[in-house]
């Protein structure tokens, strides 16, 4: 069972390792296309993807915890549109406002999840493929997506 301090170390790691990886970026490698299927996504949107996530997650949680055990909280949820407009509400920032707000959003997520009831976060839910207590669908929907989202990032052409 993942515990908070998991989660809220995934988090930090998260901050860490995509503040890491594009200190050195140039503007070509914030426009490098790192999915290779036809209108993929650049760096940039990735990072605007994973920014955007943080910012919404502690929505999502309440969102979670109302929904039954057995009810997929995914259920009616287009996540290509959802990504889509979350990407292009972030295509005005400068990288570092993005960079800034990709900081922020996960340290307000990590607050979110110091305040988190414990038994809220014990809950068995499930969001689309994920199932299982709230923490763990965390683990897997929040810290292992963005990790494996930011390694893909970085894995530009040097």
């Amino acid at each position: 069972m993942t515990t908070r301090d998991e989660l809220i170390e995934g988090m930090r790691m998260i901050v860490r390792e995509g503040l890491r990886t594009t200190r050195t970026f140039g503007p070509d490698d914030w426009s490098f296309q790192v999915h290779d299927e036809e209108a993929g996504w650049t760096v940039r949107d990735t990072y605007a993807h994973l920014t955007a996530i943080a910012e919404i997650t502690p929505g999502f949680l309440g969102a979670l915890g109302q929904a039954g055990e057995g009810q997929n909280a995914a259920a009616g949820v287009d996540i290509n549109a959802l990504n889509a407009q979350a990407i292009a509400a972030k295509a005005a920032m400068t990288e570092a406002e993005l960079m800034g707000a990709f900081k922020t959003g996960y340290e307000k997520l990590v607050e979110h999840i110091q305040g988190m009831p414990q038994d809220q976060l014990d809950q068995q839910r499930q969001f689309g493929p994920y199932q299982g207590a709230v923490a763990e669908i965390m683990s897997s929907a929040l810290v292992l997506h963005g990790l494996s989202h930011i390694y893909h990032a970085g894995s530009r052409p040097f």
